[in-house]
């Protein structure tokens, strides 16, 4: 496969912020600009993954129970959230039904969800995925309601004038016209359920693993490199789902369709 002095340049445009930021990070540590023991260098970061990562694969573990905790509670939240907005937005009956309740839940920050859910089900592995869930369900519903209501209603009317029946005009017209939403949906909803993530692994003391236990468990030896190690390994993670599952769809759907433009 050859690369193009065009992708060559897109990914230099993409790096070279990081660059400068690490960059000038570590310089304000080594002349000690910020102080190291409350904001450790990129390099004694880099050192510490190297010490989690051998001779145990500490950091792996965590990482891998998160992501397996993580993709349970999306996908579950991305099913219903998808079904439910689709339902209220083509039935009147359901939207006037739910759409009190979402307004009501939707402002509920997820982690104040998580006390009740330590109750309810107990500090373990239930308790992280209803959280994410929680946290993704809502941008979901939100997102794929508005997207289906946003559709002209001629668009609708011009599909039964030409014979179509209710589920063509579902896949043909109000699916492809809402699916703009629906990725921007599932964007929000990808970051939500890394909070939720976290959170719920913090509080939640029952399970055996995660990033999020780590961070919280390095807290009670005041190992700040073994928290920015999880807080870089958080937004690594949630920079590649966007860029490795996000754009990948959105290129396979919406720029297909010609509903954007290619970026």
């Amino acid at each position: 496969m050859r690369i193009t002095r065009s992708q060559l340049t897109k990914a230099f445009h993409f790096v070279l912020p990081f660059i400068i930021v690490i960059g000038l990070w570590e310089f304000a540590v080594d002349v000690r600009i910020v102080s190291p023991r409350l904001v450790p260098s990129p390099s004694s970061i880099a050192s510490k993954f190297y010490r989690l990562i051998t001779p145990k694969p500490i950091l792996l573990t965590s990482l891998w129970m998160s992501l397996y905790r993580l993709i349970l509670g999306y996908a579950l939240g991305v099913f219903i959230g998808v079904s439910l907005g689709i339902l209220m937005g083509i039935s009147k009956f359901l939207y006037r039904l739910f759409s009190p309740i979402l307004s009501l839940l939707i402002s509920v920050p997820t982690l104040a969800w998580v006390p009740l859910l330590l109750v309810t089900l107990g500090p373990g592995e239930e308790t992280v995925i209803v959280a994410i869930f929680l946290g993704s369900v809502f941008p979901m519903v939100y997102n794929t309601l508005n997207g289906i209501r946003s559709i002209g209603k001629h668009f609708v009317w011009a599909s039964h004038i030409m014979g179509a029946d209710k589920v063509t005009v579902f896949f043909e017209v109000l699916l492809p016209g809402s699916l703009v939403s629906i990725i921007t949906g599932l964007r929000l909803a990808i970051g939500y359920s890394w909070r939720a993530l976290v959170g719920a692994e913090m509080v939640a003391a029952g399970i055996s693993a995660g990033v999020g236990q780590m961070i919280y468990a390095a807290r009670a030896f005041n190992d700040v490199e073994a928290m920015f190690a999880g807080l870089v390994i958080i937004s690594i993670g949630g920079l590649l789902l966007d860029r490795l599952l996000m754009d990948p769809l959105e290129r396979k759907t919406v720029e297909k369709w010609g509903i954007v433009k290619k970026r």
